[in-house]
């Protein structure tokens, strides 16, 4: 699923021959984070997050503030048998990409009270935690055979082993405003919005606007898609793409550190220089009238 700011970077050809569920290299993969998660291509675990992070703490604590651990259900699984499942959280991404029989495993089994997935949905109810789609659905298919199987196999460095060029399905940058829960802070500069712009200013932890400054991180991450982007803060990075492959994009970076001049206006600058005039004017008027009075 993708937000309406969000961007292919691959043309819809080249994305078909990746996820081919014959030979594509990304075939049978369920994506349930996109990178931006703190643990990379997979789930981060609420056990992960430093004590008195406030993830952690939500998803551990009741309304009242008294730690309660990770709940245990009772449910029905798809055979008929009834089972207990220690649900730790787990934290994706709200932009997943999922496969189609995990996507009707969970669709039919929210039709049946006694499922696990509605079981979990409705201890989200009663416990008054945040149900959403970063934690729901990344949480059942953790703890869901065979679909635990079918997370990216990953290499040391986070890239997917299929496909060593993906370490990221989405680029994007957020959260930039304090550090993470595992320290990270960011070392770019990032756009902002012209008060000329028609596009909505970001939130304070974003997703921040990106361009063409952003191409060479797109690039290294092998990202799939981007956001976001609006053609009223920077037009050419929507121009560039998609594109067959990554080799096809300019590779441009954040400079060191960057700074521009205002857009010139010719409105601005004759006005400024419109009251300059009539600043010297009126001190000359101020000099010849004092000179008339000394004589």
């Amino acid at each position: 699923n993708l937000s309406g700011d969000t961007m292919p970077v691959l043309t819809p050809d080249r994305m078909s021959e990746l996820f081919d569920p014959r030979v594509g290299p990304l075939r049978g993969i369920n994506f349930v984070t996109s990178a931006a998660c703190e643990t990379g291509l997979h789930p981060t675990s609420v056990w992960e997050f430093p004590d008195g992070w406030h993830k952690k703490t939500h998803y551990t604590h009741d309304i009242d503030g008294e730690y309660v651990g990770a709940s245990i259900l009772d449910y029905v699984d798809d055979e008929g048998i009834e089972r207990s499942q220690k649900m730790d959280t787990y934290f994706g991404s709200q932009w997943m990409s999922l496969q189609p029989d995990f996507v009707a495993w969970l669709a039919k089994s929210l039709r049946r009270e006694d499922s696990l997935p509605s079981v979990y949905q409705e201890e989200f109810l009663d416990t008054d935690r945040l149900m959403s789609d970063e934690t729901f659905v990344s949480t059942l298919l953790m703890h869901t055979a065979p679909f635990n199987e079918t997370l990216p196999r990953l290499l040391s460095r986070g890239n997917v082993a299929r496909f060593p060029k993906m370490y990221a399905t989405r680029y994007e940058r957020m959260d930039e405003h304090y550090p993470t829960a595992f320290g990270l802070y960011p070392s770019n500069q990032r756009y902002d919005v012209p008060e000329s712009s028609l596009a909505d200013r970001p939130r304070v932890w974003g997703p921040y606007f990106l361009g063409v400054y952003d191409l060479a991180n797109i690039i290294d991450s092998g990202a799939l898609f981007i956001r976001k982007v609006s053609i009223t803060v920077d037009p050419n990075v929507v121009r560039l793409l998609p594109v067959r492959d990554w080799s096809d994009l300019p590779y441009i970076g954040w400079p060191d550190e960057i700074m521009i001049t205002e857009k010139p206006s010719w409105e601005k600058k004759k006005a400024e220089l419109i009251k300059k005039y009539k600043e010297k004017r009126r001190k000359q008027q101020v000099e010849e009238e004092e000179a008339a009075l000394g004589e």
